[in-house]
């Protein structure tokens, strides 16, 4: 794969990938606690599932009993138990011709 400006760079640097590519960096604790920093929104948030918005992509989280335990400027914090965690291209309307 061909490594991108960005890539370089961080390399170059020695900054981490994850601060000059401007990528979600995510920790988690087993299922039950999950750290992520460099997230940029949160789009949707229950108890079963929390979808953020990170650079070009979505980061959805399922699971059950979800909470937000804490927010920081650029980290969020999550607990409860994770069963799955996901990254989705970010939502486009459908075209008129696709809808019913």
């Amino acid at each position: 794969m061909k490594k991108t400006v960005r890539e370089k760079l961080a390399e170059v640097t020695e900054l981490p990938k994850d601060f000059v590519m401007n990528m979600p960096r995510i920790t988690l604790l087993g299922n039950k606690e999950i750290e992520i920093d460099n997230y940029k929104g949160i789009l949707e948030y229950n108890t079963d599932i929390i979808r953020l918005s990170a650079n070009k992509k979505q980061i959805v989280i399922t699971g059950d009993e979800l909470v937000i335990t804490g927010l920081e400027l650029n980290t969020i914090f999550i607990g409860g138990n994770i069963f799955k965690i996901e990254f989705c291209k970010k939502y486009q309307k459908p075209l008129p011709s696709e809808i019913n």
